[in-house]
C-alpha cells in the first residue's frame, strides 16, 4: 500500500492540473497555461503557465490578446525570465 500511495498523488495531481496548451511562438516548445477558464483571462492578470523547455513554473503577466486564426496569441512578460514572450495556445482547451 505504501508504494501504491506516491502514484495515486502522481495521478490525482494530473487530472488537478487542468491546462491549456500552447507554444512559444519564437522557440516552438510547448508551454501550458494553468487555468479551466482562459476566457476569463484580462490583459494584466498573471498567470502560471508550465514551460517544457526547463521544465519549470513561471509567472507571466499577460500583456495582449489577439485571436490568431483558430487560436489565441498572447503576449505576456514573463516575470521568471525578466523577459517578453510570445504564447500561440490551442483554440480548444483541456
Amino acid at each position: 500500500m505504501k508504494k501504491f500511495l506516491p502514484l495515486l498523488f502522481l495521478a490525482v495531481c494530473q487530472v488537478a492540473y487542468a491546462g491549456w496548451d500552447g507554444v512559444d511562438e519564437s522557440t516552438n516548445v510547448p508551454i501550458s497555461m494553468s487555468t479551466s477558464r482562459p476566457e476569463k483571462f484580462k490583459r494584466g492578470e498573471t498567470v502560471e503557465v508550465f514551460d517544457y523547455a526547463d521544465r519549470n513554473y513561471h509567472e507571466v503577466e499577460i500583456e495582449h490578446i489577439k485571436s490568431h486564426g483558430e487560436n489565441v496569441k498572447y503576449e505576456v512578460y514573463d516575470k521568471d525570465m525578466y523577459m517578453e514572450r510570445v504564447f500561440i495556445m490551442n483554440g480548444k482547451h483541456r
